[in-house]
C-alpha cells in the first residue's frame, strides 16, 4: 500500500491523492500536522530517497528557521527535518513492502 504523507491544505497533495482515487490506487493519507512521521519512519524514507529529495528547501518553514545558514551536517538536518515536518516535500510517497517494483512511478 502507499502512504502519501503531508497536510490536506497542500495543492500537490490534493493533486496526488485525486490522481491515486481517479486511478483506483489504494493509499493511505497520513496528515504530518496530526499524525507525524516517526523518527524510524523518517529514517527509512530518507535512506530509500535522500535528505535532499525529502527536505524542501524553497519552503517557508526552511527559511524562517535559517537553515541554509547553519552549516548543518545531515544528521543535525534529519533533527530538524523530524521536529519540523512542515519542511517534508510534498507529495511524499512510500509503498509498504519498499520492495514493490511499482514504486518509483509515485517517487
Amino acid at each position: 500500500m502507499i502512504k502519501l504523507f503531508g497536510v490536506p491544505s497542500c495543492n500537490k497533495i490534493r493533486d496526488a491523492r485525486e490522481l491515486f482515487e481517479k486511478n483506483k490506487i489504494v493509499y493511505q493519507f497520513v496528515n504530518v500536522k496530526k499524525t507525524p512521521v516517526s523518527e524510524l519512519q523518517l529514517k527509512e524514507i530518507v535512506n530509500q530517497l535522500s535528505l535532499d529529495r525529502v527536505i524542501n528547501k524553497q519552503g517557508l518553514t526552511y527559511k524562517k528557521l535559517g537553515l541554509s545558514k547553519m552549516n548543518l551536517n545531515e544528521d543535525e538536518l534529519f533533527q530538524w527535518i523530524f521536529r519540523e515536518q512542515g519542511m517534508i516535500r510534498r507529495p511524499l510517497t512510500t509503498r509498504i513492502p519498499y520492495q514493490d517494483t511499482t514504486y518509483q512511478q509515485f517517487i
